[in-house]
C-alpha cells in the first residue's frame, strides 16, 4: 500500500509499504479516508521534535471506514466510520493501572504516527478500544478535527478557565484557532495573535480580537483587559512561553500547548511565587476523543477550518501551505492554509 514515510529531518517520502493485517482478535482494520496534518508533524520534519524513527509511517489525526474486525470486537462492524485515537498505552504499567494512561511508563512505544505506523497511509490496523464511531451527519473533515479539538478542550479545562476571565491565545494555526473557539464560548474575552496575515484574518472571525504579535504592547494589553493583563495565556506555538509569562496577570495561568524540543526559556521561581502564577503543563487526557465528539456538535465553525485537501501524491503542497517552508529547499514560503488534510 502507499504511505508517507519519515526519511529523516526535513524529509518524507511517498513509498510502498506492507499492508497491515489483524494481529489479535481485538484488532480492527480501517481504510483511511483522510488524515489531518498536525503541528507535531511539522516539528518532526523540521527537526524540532525527536519522536519518530526513520522508516515510520507518519500521521495521527486519521479517520476512515472499518473494513475488517477481529473475532472479539463487538462494538464495531464493517462499514462503520471511525476516528482513530492515536494516544495509546501499554495498559499494564503502574501508571496505566492507576488510570494515568498519558503518563504510561512505556508511552513512547505506543504512539500512532510516532513509534507505531501512522495514518498517512491507505490502511491502519489497531486495537478496537482506540476507535470511536463518527456521529451520523458529521463530515470527514470535521471528524478529522476531533482529536486536536479534544487536546485543545482539555488544555482549556485544565487551566480552570472561568466565565469572567480573559484569554490570550498565542498563535492561530489549527490548535490556536480551536482553543480560540473554545475560550470564546467559555470566557468574557479571547484575544488571538498571529504573524501570518491569512491566519490572522481567519482568527478575526473566531476571537474577539486578532492582532499581529508586534501589536501586543503593554498599552494594548492594558486597554483590552482593563489593566489586569490576561487571566489565561495559551502558547499554541511552542516557543512563546516567555511572551506568555509577560502577558499573564497575577494569579493567572499559562498553558504551554505547542511542541518544540529546541526551545528553552529562563523562569524566575520568585516571580511565579510572588505573582501567584501557575504553568499548567499537565494537560494530556487519554480519552480526548469522546468529550470532543460531544462538544463539536455545537461548533459549526469547525467545517471551515479545513482549508486544504490533497492526495498523498501532493503531500508536499499541503505541508508547505501549512508550515510556510519549502520542504526541498528549506526556504520560507507563504502560509496559505489553516488546516490541511491528506486523503488516502
Amino acid at each position: 500500500m502507499r504511505a508517507l514515510v519519515y526519511a529523516g529531518k526535513g524529509q518524507m517520502d511517498l513509498a510502498d509499504v506492507e499492508e497491515p493485517v489483524l494481529r489479535t482478535s481485538n484488532d480492527v482494520k480501517v481504510r483511511v479516508e483522510m488524515t489531518g496534518i498536525c503541528g507535531t508533524d511539522h516539528k518532526i520534519l523540521a527537526g524540532k521534535l525527536a519522536v519518530a524513527e526513520e522508516g515510520t509511517v507518519l500521521g495521527h489525526e486519521g479517520v476512515g471506514t472499518v473494513v475488517e474486525v477481529g473475532d472479539a470486537v463487538t462494538h464495531l462492524t464493517v462499514g462503520d466510520r471511525v476516528i482513530i485515537n492515536p494516544t495509546q498505552s501499554c495498559g499494564t504499567c503502574r501508571n496505566c493501572r492507576l488510570g494515568a494512561y498519558c503518563y504510561c511508563f512505556n508511552f513512547d512505544d505506543h504512539q500512532v504516527g510516532f513509534t507505531l505506523a501512522g495514518t498517512f497511509a491507505e490502511y491502519y490496523v489497531g486495537s478496537a478500544q482506540y476507535l470511536y464511531l463518527i456521529p451520523e451527519g458529521m463530515s470527514w473533515q470535521v471528524a478529522s478535527l476531533i482529536e486536536p479539538l479534544g487536546c485543545s478542550l482539555n488544555s482549556v479545562l485544565k487551566a480552570g478557565l472561568q466565565p469572567h476571565e480573559s484569554v490570550l491565545v498565542i498563535g492561530s494555526g489549527a490548535i490556536g484557532l480551536l482553543c480560540q473557539s473554545i475560550t470564546r464560548r467559555l470566557s468574557r474575552l479571547t484575544v488571538a495573535t498571529e504573524p501570518n496575515a491569512f491566519r490572522r484574518e481567519f482568527a478575526a472571525g473566531v476571537a474577539n480580537h486578532a492582532l499581529h504579535p508586534d501589536e501586543l504592547t503593554p498599552q494594548i494589553i492594558a486597554e483590552l483587559t482593563g489593566g489586569k493583563k490576561f487571566d489565561v495565556v495559551i502558547d499554541a506555538v511552542g516557543n512563546q512561553l516567555a511572551t506568555a509569562l509577560e502577558a499573564v496577570a497575577k494569579g493567572g495561568r499559562v498553558v504551554p500547548m505547542g511542541y518544540d524540543d529546541t526551545y528553552r526559556v529562563e523562569v524566575a521561581p520568585t516571580t511565579l511565587i510572588d505573582d501567584g502564577l501557575s504553568i499548567v503543563a499537565a494537560v494530556p487526557l487519554h480519552d480526548a476523543i469522546g468529550p470532543a465528539i460531544d462538544f463539536a456538535s455545537d461548533m459549526p465553525e469547525l467545517a471551515k477550518l479545513v482549508t486544504t485537501e490533497v492526495s498523498m501524491g501532493d503531500f508536499r503542497d499541503a505541508f508547505e501551505a501549512t508550515m510556510g517552508v519549502d520542504l526541498q529547499t528549506g526556504q520560507k514560503v507563504d502560509v496559505k492554509a489553516v488546516k490541511a488534510v491528506i486523503r488516502s
